[in-house]
């Protein structure tokens, strides 16, 4: 027990390690009036010994307690000693407009990644460290960092390739063989840097997937080692295939759109958005196939033409029944009952009525938008 005491220290030293309370109230479709009550208790990253104790006696209250959904525990965020105190701030400022926007969804982890090889290493040690502190069936040997990634690239690990290609992106760890099921939202220091206005629409965009995964309660079954094949992904796209038409697509509409109604931000942003997005839809027309039939690897932005489709089916319908009905009824009845329930057709065939509607002048598309 003291030498784990003693090398979270040593971790400690090199890593900025804060946890953030949330104190709030509410249902997944209601403003939290006291959200800026967060209050962070570990604001430097070296504490004191009594510090560290309460600190880890914290973590261990959460070991082994398999909680989902709608949730009011504290958010922690793992910085690597390359990112800045500035760069923290503006990740948890956006993820706190999310849980504003639309509830508090977790367990939630904030993983933050700087720009250089030596802080990542340090993050992928910490990461390995609060993963077996938190649940003793994880995988160390497959789910901690592992072989030389960095060098050789023979290996892996959680966090090397967000240094040179930048990273955004929700893990869910709702699994059968854990103990522990928490999501991380992992941001980096590029494509896009926290000093860019992107880097916040990113944010909320993640937040979102936070959202919707909080949404579906089935574990992941480990049996066959395939994710694509879990009722979690057939659920969140309503495929056994990754496709991102449906969850990116209302990631991003409202990711984009609800950033567009934050005070400062210019009238025409959703549309002159929703315009460059627009450019991408004859080819997705010219392209022939379904949306639903392609996938991340499409030879143009499926993400741009997921956004007008939720636009379309918005249109149809109402930003609350996309945002809250359908992920409402999601859980009971599935990704395409829940669909027809609360959009009044078929998922195919509110796509080929979308194609239809599709093909005309983006001048005539954006007259749709709110």
């Amino acid at each position: 027990m003291v030498d784990k005491k003693r090398q979270l220290l040593r971790i400690n030293k090199l890593l900025i390690f804060i946890f953030i309370f949330i104190f709030c109230g509410g249902s997944d479709n209601s403003s939290y009036s006291n959200i800026d009550n967060l209050t962070s208790v570990v604001e430097e990253s070296q504490e004191s010994t009594s510090d560290q104790e309460s600190t880890q006696n914290s973590d261990e209250q959460n070991t082994n307690e398999s909680v989902w959904g709608e949730w009011y525990g504290d958010i922690e965020i793992y910085a690597a000693p390359d990112v800045t105190q500035q760069h923290i701030d503006i990740t948890l400022e956006w993820v706190k407009k999310g849980i504003e926007f639309w509830g508090s969804y977790g367990p939630l982890e904030l993983w933050i990644v700087g720009d250089t090889y030596e802080g990542a290493i340090a993050l992928d040690n910490l990461w390995c460290d609060v993963r077996t502190q938190k649940d003793p069936k994880w995988n160390t040997e497959w789910d901690c960092a592992n072989g030389d990634p960095y060098g050789s690239g023979d290996g892996w690990s959680p966090f090397y390739r967000c240094v040179d290609e930048g990273c955004s992106a929700v893990s869910t760890y709702i699994q059968s063989n854990l103990d522990y099921w928490f999501n991380i939202i992992t941001m980096s220091s590029k494509y896009p840097g926290p000093e860019e206005e992107d880097y916040k629409k990113v944010v909320l965009h993640e937040y979102f997937h936070v959202y919707q995964h909080g949404h579906i309660s089935d574990p992941d079954d480990d049996t066959d080692g395939d994710w694509r094949t879990s009722i979690r992904n057939l659920k969140m796209d309503g495929s056994l295939e990754q496709r991102p038409w449906f969850a990116e697509g209302s990631a991003e509409y409202m990711g984009q759109y609800w950033y567009s109604l934050q005070p400062g931000v210019d009238d025409n942003y959703f549309s002159q958005v929703m315009s460059w997005k627009a450019e991408t839809l004859s080819t997705y027309l010219d392209d022939g196939r379904s949306m639903r039939d392609i996938g991340f690897d499409a030879p143009f932005e499926i993400y741009d033409v997921g956004t007008w489709f939720i636009a379309y089916i918005i249109s149809q319908t109402s930003e609350e029944t996309v945002r809250v009905n359908f992920y409402k009824d999601l859980d009971t009845l599935g990704f395409e009952a829940s669909f027809e329930k609360n959009f009044g057709k078929s998922s195919d065939a509110m796509i080929a009525e979308f194609n239809e509607w599709a093909d005309q002048p983006i001048s005539e598309l954006v007259k749709i938008l709110p």
